[in-house]
């Protein structure tokens, strides 16, 4: 069986609304062509587009070495960012992945909690003497900045910086916006090469390189050892050869970190933060919850384990919102799911937005409803239904570390401030390679 393929004469003329916004139309053609179906991403690359958590499981878990990542990502992304474990692939991923998941073991994260928390309280400082002047702020602003740096010290501890630190994050976000250009719009790929852009993004990836491993080097002229990322990453041996990582990865390494994890956990806040705003009940039984597990201190490691409701109201919030809102694989052969035909050469693209808003998926898709992640709610969950780190072996290496980012910074603002959206706002989901709040998201704060 085939699955439906949607003429080009009803996406061309759509091209640039596709660009602009991806979800809409997307969510669009679900009602019109059913959970999965094969599309023309720019009017010419051809993709199967789905739905279906049940394919999602497949080419992401079950059959997930007859898959592999796409050009999109494994080339034109790789091209600005390197080849760390985003956008690797093959057995050279499975390598870095063995070398660099012990830097994400319990034990390893329970010693970034305080540089987390020193992070968050300093910078909540920060906000709270801003505040007397003006009690509006854009939150998604301050969790960009917040996220960005606890991501900076947790790698590079104080080996950043601050005029350093504000660079670093102007650029990654200026490439950022550049790729997803690239990737949504594949038939202007000649204009920006010959316009010149490409060239300027890459010289601003070059830089950024630089920069890293001017980190890097100053970490080994000090000659200190530190408990944090870079360490680990320093440390870190093969278990086939014994030998540390190349100074190349090494660098391209500590970039991705970088990529990857300040502006996924920044939306994934700002969005908790303005549901949590829409829903004062939610945030009452938050606050109950943290007065009940860490009376007048904030959570330590030990804590975040009985902060459940806190965690469910994380959950429900990516799951409105997932960060990482698409993914995709290329299939290496040709495959077989049921009666569904995925031959060689298949640009798959399990589209999270989609699973995670699904009637068939979630009752009541979208509401807001923290407890339908409680554990004995757990066994109804359709199996692949729920993304927000994708899935399968590459499910993302720092997902414990995103989680415990946000269980701190949330719990330290939802009993440091009172909080409620400013009138008159129309805020929408931007996706760009994370799922951004547009225009940002503004609100009151007021010291409780």
């Amino acid at each position: 069986m085939q699955a439906p393929t949607i003429p080009r004469r009803v996406t061309l003329p759509k091209t640039l609304s596709f660009a602009h916004d991806p979800i809409s139309n997307l969510m669009q053609l679900r009602k019109a062509y059913g959970p999965t179906f094969y599309l023309y991403i720019g009017g010419i690359e051809k993709s199967l587009i789905t739905f279906d958590p049940q394919l999602a499981q497949h080419v992401l878990q079950r059959q997930h070495r007859s898959y592999e990542k796409s050009a999109l990502q494994t080339d034109t992304v790789s091209r600005y960012v390197g080849k760390g474990l985003l956008t690797n692939t093959g057995a050279s991923w499975l390598r870095q992945r063995r070398l660099i998941q012990p830097g994400f073991h319990r034990q390893r994260l329970q010693a970034l909690t305080n540089i987390m928390q020193a992070v968050i309280d300093q910078e909540t400082d920060r906000l709270s003497a801003r505040l007397k002047q003006n009690p509006e702020v854009d939150v998604y602003h301050e969790m960009l900045n917040l996220a960005f740096r606890i991501v900076a010290r947790a790698i590079f501890s104080e080996d950043i910086e601050e005029d350093e630190l504000l660079d670093f994050g102007e650029k990654i976000t200026q490439i950022q916006e550049h790729i997803i250009r690239e990737v949504r719009l594949p038939f202007l790929r000649w204009y920006f090469k010959l316009s010149g852009q490409q060239r300027n993004y890459l010289q601003l990836s070059r830089e950024i390189l630089d920069n890293q491993k001017k980190f890097i080097n100053r970490r080994r002229e000090k000659g200190i050892e530190r408990d944090d990322l870079l360490q680990m990453l320093l440390d870190a041996r093969y278990e086939d050869s014994g030998l540390p990582m190349e100074e190349q990865q090494l660098i391209e390494e500590t970039g991705i970190l970088f990529v990857a994890g300040h502006e996924t956990s920044a939306n994934a806040l700002s969005w908790t933060f303005y549901l949590l705003a829409k829903h004062p009940e939610a945030l009452q039984k938050v606050q109950a919850e943290l007065e009940e597990v860490c009376p007048g201190r904030n959570p330590n490691f030990t804590d975040l384990r009985q902060l459940t409701y806190l965690t469910q109201v994380i959950n429900e919030s990516m799951r409105l919102y997932p960060p990482a809102w698409i993914t995709d694989r290329i299939a290496l052969e040709d495959d077989q799911m049921g009666d569904l035909e995925i031959p060689k050469g298949t640009v798959v693209v399990p589209f999270i937005y989609g699973i995670h808003h699904d009637e068939l998926n979630w009752t009541q898709a979208d509401a807001f409803i923290p407890e339908r992640f409680a554990s004995e709610r757990q066994k109804d969950q359709v199996p692949f239904s729920f993304l927000p780190f994708g899935g399968g072996p590459r499910l993302c290496i720092g997902n414990s570390f995103a989680m415990m980012e946000m269980q701190l910074l949330l719990a330290t603002w939802v009993r440091r401030f009172s909080f409620h959206l400013s009138p008159n706002q129309q805020i929408r989901a931007k996706p760009l390679v994370t799922l951004r709040p547009e225009p940002g998201i503004r609100m009151y704060l007021h010291e409780n």
